[in-house]
C-alpha cells in the first residue's frame, strides 16, 4: 500500500511538472535566447546583452500593467494604450507599449571632489509591442522598457522571449 502510494505521487509530480512547463513557440530561423520579466515601475530593464548593429532578433511579449496603480481604467498589454504623450520616449507609438533601446557609452567623467561618475552616452530606440522582428538600430548594450518616463506609479509586467536569427 505504501509503495502504490508512492508510485501514485511520482505519477502526479511527473504529470504536473508537464502542465507547468510548456514548450515555446518556435520561430523559423531563431533561436530562443533568453526570456526576460519587465516590470512596469522599473525605467530600463537590462538584458545583459552586448548587440551589434544589424544584429536580428524577434521578440513576443505577453502581459498587462497598469499606467496608473489604482486607476482601472490604465491598463494595456504590450501594444500599449491607445494614447500619445510628449512623457513618452516613442512619441509615435502607444503610451505603455514594450519598446528597446540599445545604449553605447561614448565617455565616462569624474567628479575630483565627489568622485561621482557621469557617463556620456547615444541611445536609441525601437518598438517592439506583442511581436516583433528588429534589426538593432547600433552596437551596444540593449535594454527592454514600457514606453513611458513616468513609471513610478505603474504596476504589472512583460513577459517577453527573446529570440536571435541563426
Amino acid at each position: 500500500m505504501i509503495i502504490l502510494l508512492v508510485c501514485y505521487s511520482l505519477v502526479c509530480l511527473a504529470i504536473s511538472a508537464g502542465r507547468v512547463s510548456r514548450q515555446e513557440p518556435q520561430v523559423q530561423g531563431y533561436v530562443l535566447a533568453q526570456k526576460i520579466t519587465v516590470p512596469a515601475n522599473v525605467a530600463w530593464t537590462d538584458t545583459g546583452r552586448e548587440v551589434r548593429g544589424g544584429d536580428e532578433f524577434y521578440f513576443q511579449a505577453s502581459g498587462e500593467i497598469s499606467l496608473q496603480k489604482g486607476n482601472p481604467m490604465a491598463f494595456c498589454g504590450p501594444e500599449g494604450y491607445n494614447l500619445r504623450t510628449v512623457q513618452q520616449p516613442i512619441k509615435d507609438k502607444n503610451i505603455g507599449s514594450l519598446i528597446g533601446k540599445v545604449v553605447q557609452v561614448l565617455s565616462v567623467t569624474k567628479d575630483k571632489e565627489t568622485g561621482e561618475e557621469t557617463k556620456h552616452d547615444l541611445a536609441e530606440y525601437f518598438y517592439i509591442g506583442p511581436e516583433n522582428y528588429v534589426s538593432m538600430p547600433m552596437t551596444g548594450r540593449f535594454f527592454l522598457g514600457v514606453n513611458e518616463n513616468v513609471v513610478g506609479d505603474n504596476t504589472g509586467e512583460f513577459a517577453v522571449l527573446v529570440y536571435v536569427k541563426r
